[in-house]
This record gives C-alpha cells, structure tokens and sequence, in this order.
C-alpha cells in the first residue's frame, strides 16, 4: 500500500528545550540553507508519481527559518509533490517565531492547520521549561493566525511540571478553551536519557510531580475539555467536530508513511527505515548521491498486528475486529486472546467481540496497557 502521509522533518530549533529529545539543533543559517538543499534532493528521489492526502512539516522548530527559507521550503514541497490530493497540510509553530510575513507565506502555500507549542500559558513554566516565548507571544501569534484567516489550529501543553498545582493547571485549561482552537493536545512532562531536565531530577534540584496528582490533571483535562465542546478521541488529543488530526491518525492506524530529513522515518510494506540522524551526515550522504538510510527493519506479520492493536488502542474508539481481520485474516483474540481476557477481568478493556477498546480505569494506565500487547 502506497503511503497516503508524508512528514518533513526540520530539526533547527533557536534553543533546545529543557525536556526535549527530539532530534534537533540550535540553527545556523548556513546549516539552514545546506539541509534545505538536501531535503529538496531527497523529495526529488521519493516521488514514485502519487501524492499524499496530508503533509506534516515538523521539528524542531520549522516557522525559526527565516522567511526566505520558509519559502524555499514550501516551494521545493510543491515542485516536488501534487498538491492536488492534500487534504490536510500542517507545520509546526512556536509563537516567539512567528510573524505576519511568515503566515502569510503559509497561506500562499496552502497550508491549512497550524500546530502551535505553546506548552504553557503562564510564565513561570515557560521559563522552566526554556522555552523561548511569553504567554502574552502565544496568545498574539494565535491571533494573527486567526487573523490570517487560518480555521484549523491545534495548541500544545504540558501538563506536571514540578511545582504546578491542579489549580495551577485548570487555569491553563480555561484559557486555551477560551481561546477556542479547533484541537487540543495535552501531555504530561517526561522526563528522557540525556536531557537538563532529567539531569536535574538525578540531581535532586527539582522534584518529579507526583503521579496521583499528574492523574488529577489529566482527570480534570478530560472533564474539563470534554464539557467544553470537545471530543476526546485520542489518549491525549481532543478535537472539535471535523477537526481530528488526519496525519496522526495515519500513525495511530498504523498504515504506510513517508518520511524526509535528518532522523525521519518511514513505513512502506512493512518495511520500517529511519534516516541517518545527525544533520551534517544526512546532508553528505545526499550531496554525495548515496542512501540516506540509517537502518531498516521488516515487521513480521505479528509483529505487525501487535502495533497495529497497540497504536489502535490510543484511539477511544478502538479497534474493530473487522478492521483486524481485512488486514490480518484472522481474529482479534486469535493472537491476543489471553491477553484481552486478563485486561477485561481488570476491568482495562471492553470487548464485544467486535470491537476492543480502552475503559476509562485502563485509559489512567495506558502506557502499561499498551505494553501487554508487544
């Protein structure tokens, strides 16, 4: 199956955050320029002739280049890809680097959802976190989005960093609803190898906030939202009527994906491959006309079938066993059925025999739910 999702990677960012461990780099605009360059090669390699019915340009940071190379980005993904059959075209923003110039470029470009990461609405936190912008940056950028007439916006928060209290947070949570953006993702702080933030923790500097009180924020985040007009159909995504995201559910279904730059990667026919990471590599290897491929793997047809259930399970809706059953030619409890029975007497899932999906107890456990079907 031809992959219908293209993702774009961009890993340039003005500072690495505290928490983060994504593959990115502060920018330099001679790097910039070079790995735009190459990322163009590469789409130019790609293309087998069809489009993708979504596009996600994301990082890093994509809206810290500047706006000339914004625009040789966009245009290289539209000289390379039809853009005909792009139903959902999305870039990543941070809101102390975007500008007028910059959405208007998005605009003249097609793109037609924003994904903003804020994180936090209070200064405190985004001082902790080392995030670059103010509460007052992020409510600004959002309204020049509005004002530039974009209709589909998702805002990022984090939720459970040391110090935050539930009230702290439910503030956080009116005013994002106040604000009312079309989608709305919320995650908890993790604390990953190798970054300040878990540098601190080892260090006892700051204290992890603890987990009953991470489960009340993501609580009162369900209720909260939930009353508010939103639809909670993904473990942390929440949506109006209309406006999940296509481009994760492409992820959460577990179905073929594309993707180009530094440490992208890619699901073609089982076949998983990522990219060489390390940006200066990636852009020498493409320079010097050889594979950007840094490793690839080949899921067995199990394999297969116990991420497309794991990944299926984020989504509150489930997985069906027809859906199950047109992909792998057998049942659902065929392969998992010990498992679902020792879930159910939990009382973590509901199985039919159509359809298993997360219970509102296994929803709070999810990430140990999950593990059970590796």
């Amino acid at each position: 199956m031809r992959p219908k999702a293209l993702y774009i990677h961009i890993p340039f960012c003005v500072r690495k955050c505290r928490y983060c461990d994504f593959n990115s780099i502060v920018s330099e605009s001679k790097i910039i320029d070079s790995y735009l360059n190459a990322i163009d090669k590469e789409m130019s390699i790609v293309y087998d002739g069809y489009g993708f019915e979504t596009i996600y340009i994301g990082g890093g940071t994509p809206t810290v280049l500047s706006e000339t190379q914004l625009e040789k980005l966009l245009y290289s993904v539209a000289r390379n890809f039809p853009m005909q059959d792009v139903c959902e075209y999305t870039i990543e923003a941070n809101p102390g680097t975007l500008t007028v110039n910059k959405i208007r470029l998005l605009q003249e470009y097609g793109l037609n959802r924003i994904s903003l990461g804020v994180q936090s609405f209070q200064d405190r936190q985004l001082d902790f976190l080392g995030r670059v912008h103010s509460s007052n940056d992020a409510i600004n950028a959002f309204a020049l989005l509005r004002k530039g007439n974009f209709k589909n916006i998702n805002i990022d928060l984090i939720f459970g960093c040391p110090g935050q209290t539930l009230d702290d947070w439910k503030e956080e949570l009116k005013i994002v609803s106040d604000l009312n953006p079309e989608h709305i993702s919320t995650y908890a702080l993790t604390y990953e190898d190798g970054t300040p933030l878990t540098k601190d923790m080892m260090d006892k500097s700051i204290c992890k906030t603890d987990e009953s009180v991470e489960l009340e924020m993501y609580k009162a985040t369900i209720g909260y939202l939930t009353q508010n007009g939103y639809t909670h159909y993904e473990i942390s995504n929440f949506a109006r009527d209309g406006h999940e995201c296509s481009h994760n559910h492409v992820y959460w279904r577990n179905v073929s994906y594309r993707g180009v730059g530094a440490g992208a990667y890619s699901y073609i026919e089982g076949f998983r491959t990522s990219n060489e990471k390390d940006v200066s590599a990636y852009i020498g290897k493409l320079q010097a006309g050889g594979d950007t491929k840094y490793f690839t793997e080949y899921l067995e047809p199990d394999q297969c079938a116990s991420e497309t259930v794991i990944m299926f399970l984020r989504l509150r809706q489930g997985i069906t066993n027809g859906d199950f059953y047109a992909r792998f030619g057998y049942k659902l409890e065929d392969q998992f059925g010990d498992k679902i029975r020792k879930l159910l007497k939990n009382g973590f899932v509901s199985y039919d025999d159509e359809r298993l999906k997360l219970t509102e107890n296994g929803l709070f456990v999810a990430d140990t739910i999950l593990t059970e079907f590796v």
